[in-house]
């Protein structure tokens, strides 16, 4: 998997490892066009969180400002790697971006 994190930390008695297989950014992905017969896209969902949120040392944490332009950017991206024919498997919690908001800031 790749994630734009490696980092190993407690929080709150328990221990988060995050040891991607790439380092990388989902909005610029490290990776030539048309690669992948399938992307799992599971980008970070929270925009706020506490500083000591176990929820976002696991998973990560969107911009307040910018979530809407990065998530495009990360449909984008996928969108190029992807293989004609490939599939996009997509996961979301809306929890506090519901999916109707979503849909509006996907590029096609």
């Amino acid at each position: 998997f790749m994630d734009i994190r490696q980092e190993t930390f407690e929080i709150h008695d328990k221990k988060v490892n995050v040891d991607p297989d790439i380092i990388g950014d989902f909005r610029d992905m490290p990776f030539e066009d048309n690669t992948f017969n399938l992307v799992v896209f599971d980008p970070p969902h929270l925009k706020w969180a506490g500083p000591n949120s176990i929820m976002k040392a696991q998973y990560g944490q969107l911009d307040k400002v910018t979530w809407s332009e990065d998530l495009a950017k990360g449909f984008e991206e996928c969108m190029r790697v992807l293989k004609v024919g490939g599939t996009l498997v997509f996961k979301w919690s809306d929890c506090q971006i519901n999916v109707k908001k979503l849909l509006e800031v996907i590029p096609f």
